[in-house]
């Protein structure tokens, strides 16, 4: 958490500098794409399989100029990560099917080494490493729409760490709307490297996120 504060400092002190033009602040907001490795159910039952979710994601960023095409680039985003499962079970001799959800959400610090291919409107590759904080994990479902089953909202965030560590990968471009301003999108690849598993219980394993991002930002000089 002290990290987390200390980002949100350094934006702050950040956007104070801004007109200089070395420096560059905005926002993004997107969807995210999300999977866990590790400790999976077997998919092949014809009682629990799962998929990825989509999820939403949505912060701010500050840009740094090292040299004419290099910047350094860091993020603070609110970022959803969730996977979908469906279930069968029998009541009353009858077969019900319902979906649950695994909804993690997290604060995510990217610092990203960025690389533009030429001055204006311009294709760029970044990556770095990551650092995510886990704000709230529960289990949803919609078996309510099934008779005499009351199936709430689970709390399971005693069974994960506070903190994911990763690195991220990305690909973009950018649109120049003016000299003090710009648009960007971006594809980009979060892998999840720290186990985010609480216990260490064999059955359980590592586990370990991922998410595929799809960004849009706007920039401001």
């Amino acid at each position: 958490m002290r990290t987390l504060l200390l980002s949100i400092s350094f934006f702050c002190t950040t956007l104070s500098y801004s007109q200089d033009s070395k420096f560059k602040f905005g926002v993004q907001g997107g969807l995210t794409y999300s999977d866990y490795r590790g400790n999976q159910l077997d998919i092949s039952s014809t009682e629990y399989t799962e998929k990825p979710g989509l999820g939403f994601l949505g912060g701010l960023h500050v840009e740094y100029q090292l040299k004419k095409r290099i910047r350094l680039k860091l993020e603070v985003s609110y970022e959803q990560k969730i996977q979908k499962e469906k279930n069968t079970f029998t009541y009353g001799g009858k077969v019900y099917n319902f979906t649950s959800k695994k909804n993690q959400d997290y604060v995510v610090l990217p610092l990203m080494l960025k690389y533009s291919f030429s001055d204006r409107n311009s294709f760029y590759v970044n990556g770095g490493p990551f650092i995510g904080f886990l704000l709230k994990s529960d289990i949803t479902n919609d078996a309510e729409k099934i008779e005499n089953v009351n199936m709430n909202t689970i709390d399971n965030m005693a069974l994960y760490k506070k903190t994911d560590f990763g690195v991220s990968i990305g690909v973009g471009k950018t649109f120049e709307i003016n000299q003090k301003s710009s648009i960007y999108i971006e594809i980009r690849d979060n892998l999840g490297l720290s186990n985010i598993n609480n216990y260490d219980i064999e059955e359980y394993g590592n586990l370990k996120t991922n998410s595929l991002n799809l960004m849009v930002g706007y920039s401001l000089n």
